[in-house]
Order: C-alpha cells, then structure tokens, then sequence
C-alpha cells in the first residue's frame, strides 16, 4: 500500500489552499504560523516535488501543488461529510451560516434579525466565507447562501432553493470619466476583487460589451471595491442589492443595464451536513418564504422590527 503522508500535514495544505497564505492556514487550524509553515514543507519534503514557489512576500502554490490541492481539499471535504452523516443530525438549537462579510452586513443580519422576531428559540450564526471560500474548519456549517454566478455559474444542488434573480452589473462613480458606446465602454481603470479576476471578461461574454481599459488594480475583499468605485478610483462589477443605496443616492452609476442570473441567489444545504436538522429546517423554510429578493433586484423591504444581533463565528 502507498504510503501517504502525515494527516496533520495534509491538514495544513488544504487550509493553505481554503486561505492563501500561511497565516490564513494557521488562523483557520488554530495553530501557530511556525507549525504550519513546518508542516507544509515537510510535505513538499515528503513528496519531493516544488510545491510551492515565493512571489514578493508571499508564498503560492506551483502548478502540480495547485493540482494536488485541489484533490485534497475535495477528499478532505468528502472525510468531513462522510463524518457529519455518520453523527446524523444534532439537537443543537443554533443554525451555522456560511456568508461572505459584505453578505452579512447587507442582507443577513437584517433578515436574521427578522428571524429571531418569529423564532427567539433559534440562534443563528454566522461563518463569514472569505476568498476561495476559505472559513474555520473546526466546525461544519448547515446552510450555505450563495450570489456571485459570475464567479460559479453553476447553481445546480439537489435542495438548493432560489431567494431571487441577481442583477449584475459595471458600476462607477457619477463623476469618473467613461464613455459607454453600444458595444463598448471605455474606461481608464478596472477594479477587481482578488480570486475574482475572471468575473469582468464573463459579463463582458454575457452582455455583448466589450471594456476597453488601461490598467487594473485588485483589492481583497468587495467593500473596498465597492469604495474604490464609489471614490472615483475606477469601475467594478457588482450586485445591485449589495450596492442598494450607492445606487439609489447616485453616489454610483451603471451605465449599462445589469444582466439578470434567473435565481441567482440561492440557499442550501452544505456538503458537510446534508440532512438538515430540524432548527436549521426551519431557518431554511423561514428564508424561501420570507428572504426573497425584490423584482427589481434589490433587497426586498420588510416591516421594520427590532434587531436581535446574532453571533459571529471568526
């Protein structure tokens, strides 16, 4: 039989590849940078390939470690649901959430607060998702909310239930200098969210309009795309209902139509623990019954009610 090596070390590799860096892997296994830097090139040393490779002052993986992480991540997360169905459903009565931070702030704490007016017995928390989905790994979520079809157009899941249309499009400050033809916007800057880099030439393909730019620059997380463009910096590709009142006050334009994903947002139930238990079952049905979208693509307004914070998982 093949020898593998150390499970801890694999360990360490899939929480590199979830975050991006060491210090990312080391917050998610709650270990220290040094152990996990010890742990990854014991790997590399185990499996006598370059796995990495050093680009400024950061560490990135090779082309064979890329393709060697991918596997990894898929088969750990295969151990980590097949371990979750082996429990079967807990009697727990808090319901994990996994969400992007701009998602929380956005949509999620309002509608959770909603929530919590109908069913004070349910405490749902949140797990904020950070870039390639990366999140803590020492406790599985039961639903899964997600919006970006440019980033995975692929939306089919067996229990996924659509919360509405999702309407994508370029959006910029009132003020930046641009030139939108039929076919063609002319712009001096692009601004993208790092990960996200292929999202411009995908509405691009979608919607027949070719972007003409001189450079681009990157930011990590999407509120500082989104402040980028609201400052002038640049256009960026964004949802409408996580730019409601950008839009709404002028402080951003879109020069295009947005292209629509036919029920774009969507929840449903993780991989880690597919059979719902019955709390988060009732969070689930709460959400495709109360959660929609409005038409227009922005956040539908509900009555007002009294805000209940929920936790955060960091």
């Amino acid at each position: 039989m093949e020898k593998l090596p150390p499970l801890t070390a694999l360990a360490a590799f899939d929480a590199f590849h979830r975050s991006g860096s060491v210090a990312g892997a080391a917050r998610l296994l709650g270990r220290t940078h040094g152990a996990v830097s010890k742990q990854l090139h014991q790997l590399q040393d185990t499996a006598g390939v370059t796995l990495f490779r050093k680009n400024g002052l950061h560490l990135e993986l090779t082309r064979p470690g890329l393709k060697f992480a991918q596997s990894v991540t898929r088969n750990m997360d295969d151990l980590r649901r097949a371990y979750t169905e082996l429990r079967g459903p807990t009697d727990d009565k808090s319901v994990k959430l996994a969400i992007s931070s701009t998602f929380a702030k956005q949509w999620a704490i309002p509608t959770i607060a909603r929530f919590n007016n109908d069913h004070p017995e349910i405490e749902v928390m949140i797990r904020i998702v950070g870039p390639q989905g990366s999140r803590s790994l020492e406790d599985s979520v039961d639903l899964v909310l997600s919006w970006d079809r440019l980033l995975s157009s692929d939306i089919e899941h067996p229990d996924a239930r659509s919360l509405g249309d999702v309407h994508m499009g370029v959006v910029l400050s009132a003020d930046y200098p641009h030139r939108a033809e039929k076919t063609e916007l002319r712009l001096q800057t692009i601004i993208h969210r790092r990960g996200n880099e292929a999202a411009w030439p995908k509405w691009s393909h979608l919607t027949g309009i070719r972007i003409a730019y001189d450079r681009e620059i990157t930011f990590d997380l999407l509120p500082l795309v989104f402040e980028a463009a609201e400052r002038g910096m640049g256009a960026a590709i964004a949802p409408k209902f996580l730019i409601e009142n950008e839009l709404k006050t002028g402080r951003l334009i879109a020069p295009y139509n947005f292209h629509v994903f036919k029920d774009g947002l969507i929840v449903r139930p993780s991989s880690e623990r597919p059979r719902l238990g019955a709390h988060a079952k009732i969070f689930f049905d709460w959400l495709v019954e109360n959660a929609q979208l409005s038409a227009d693509g922005f956040i539908d307004a509900k009555a007002d009610s009294m805000p209940v914070a929920p936790s955060l998982l960091w």
